[in-house]
């Protein structure tokens, strides 16, 4: 049924032109019971079928579960997963041993109580089996303390999945190589000399074919982001080294930190937020920046308005269908306020003013953007910290006219494909297409004739979108 319904999707017109306009559906609530303190989250395919799923884990009382999708922007809530974390910060669902299943990745801090402060914490992986059923938990690393931030991903160049953490307690950044069954060897330093490193993230910053990763500290004074670079390529082997000008300094608690080409000039640029400090500093709100390499070893600050004063996690996702990525943030704020917002993203580096997506919501820290209800454009499932609620609020894109479009009938096929897809229906002379994975990640752009195919058969089996002349938006699996 999912397959026919593939098919019939991408034989209609779901043209989205570049002036439709994104309209936002009430918060609709998947489960007001998740657990004490929802506070991350993540998404994929776990379960086999090509309905995107949800997973979650709670800050208090250590629960991991999933939600299975309906494949409409409805989910049925699972079993918990047996886990002895403490305080889970950190999920990944990420293929860990090489059996094409998601798995799951975990962190807990471990204890918040001051004479205890990051004791017990545990970085952790879950072996799926498949159909959405998950082994015992799996032991990477207890050895250090207050672990948070979390990465996952090919750090020696090989195919094998490996992983990153920052230990905030211990101010330890270090990663571990995966043979590619699960099996972890021993940690091999990042860095020990920043004072509790916060997130972790990374991507290829110096386009040398080796992961760079981006740090940011939270210790809510004098808090810097900094990029460690690989020397994977050319050294040889993973050693990373600090550049010798900070991307920021003098901050208050830098919240989230992800490498993005926010003006499209093809080099990644530095999106972050900063959450706003209480009484003990000074009542300081918190700020969403970008951050620009000025060409001189340095970065160029821009400060974006928002009337979140107490910004989490901000994240580059297209979600008005234009072939542009915008800019979503959150709010951990309590209480009234707005919690999630968007900026459009008007090219070459310049956003429209904030909009309103919701604020019903009280401390939406964390949020995952993508296509629930398989209609072709991005909605947003989030947790709501001080409700225990995880909700989903889809994207209701409207259309005002579709440009560059006859009135002819469209059809990429077949659908699922093995190997190529075939265009039919489109009036330009050549299609410029781009192909996106179900994390968002642009992983195939071509130009093709009009009567021409596409080869697809480098990709990995799954779920893809395909944007084609940045107007045309739909989905196919590969097989």
């Amino acid at each position: 049924m999912k397959r026919t319904l593939l098919t019939l999707l991408s034989t209609f017109c779901f043209a989205l032109a570049v002036n439709s306009q994104t309209v936002w559906a009430a918060k609709s609530t998947i489960d007001a019971a998740t657990g004490n303190n929802p506070y991350t989250i993540a998404s994929g395919f776990i379960d086999g079928d090509t309905n995107l799923d949800v997973l979650i884990g709670t800050d208090v009382d250590h629960i991991i579960v999933w939600y299975q999708g309906n494949g409409d922007g409805t989910f049925l809530k699972q079993t918990p997963i047996t886990n002895t974390l403490e305080n889970i910060v950190g999920l990944k669902l990420i293929d860990l041993n090489g059996d094409d299943n998601l798995d799951i990745l975990a962190v807990g801090f471990g204890s918040y109580a001051g004479a205890t402060y990051g004791q017990n914490s545990k970085l952790v992986w879950f072996e799926n089996n498949g159909s959405g059923s998950f082994g015992a938990e799996q032991l990477i690393t207890d050895t250090y303390n207050g672990m948070s931030g979390l990465f996952a991903g090919t750090i020696d160049g090989d195919a094998t999945i490996d992983v990153a953490v920052t230990s905030a307690v211990g101010s330890e950044i270090v990663w571990f190589p995966n043979n590619g069954s699960g099996t972890f060897g021993a940690a091999s330093s990042i860095d020990n000399l920043l004072n509790t490193p916060g997130v972790i993230n990374m991507k290829d910053i110096d386009a040398d074919g080796d992961l760079d990763a981006i740090v940011a500290t939270a210790a809510y004074s004098g808090d810097v982001i900094e990029i460690f670079r690989n020397d994977l390529v050319p050294g040889g082997t993973v050693s990373f080294t600090k550049d010798a000008v900070s991307v920021a300094t003098g901050k208050i608690g830098i919240f989230n930190a992800n490498f993005e080409d926010l003006d499209g000039d093809s080099n990644l640029d530095i999106l972050a937020t900063e959450v706003s400090c209480g009484g003990f500093c000074g009542n300081v709100p918190g700020n969403l920046y970008w951050y620009e390499d000025d060409g001189l070893g340095g970065y160029t600050e821009t400060v974006f308005t928002t009337s979140i004063v107490n910004p989490s996690i901000a994240q580059f996702k297209d979600v008005d269908e234009d072939g542009l990525k915008d800019i979503v943030l959150s709010s951990g704020s309590s209480g009234t306020g707005n919690d999630l917002v968007w900026y459009k993203n008007n090219g070459s580096g310049s956003f429209g003013s904030e909009t309103v997506i919701d604020a019903t919501q009280s401390q939406a820290f964390v949020y995952n953007v993508f296509d629930y209800d398989g209609d072709g454009d991005n909605d947003i499932v989030s947790c709501a910290y001080n409700q225990d609620d995880l909700n989903y609020i889809e994207n209701l894109l409207e259309t005002l006219s579709i440009d560059n479009f006859e009135a002819a009938e469209i059809k990429i096929f077949p659908n699922p494909t093995t190997s190529k897809l075939n265009f039919n229906g489109f009036t330009t002379a050549t299609l410029e297409v781009s192909v996106f994975d179900i994390l968002g990640k642009n992983v195939l752009n071509a130009t093709v004739g009009i009567d021409k195919t596409l080869n697809v058969s480098q990709l990995s089996n799954g779920l893809y979108t395909i944007n084609i002349n940045g107007n045309f938006v739909s989905k196919f699996i590969k097989e």
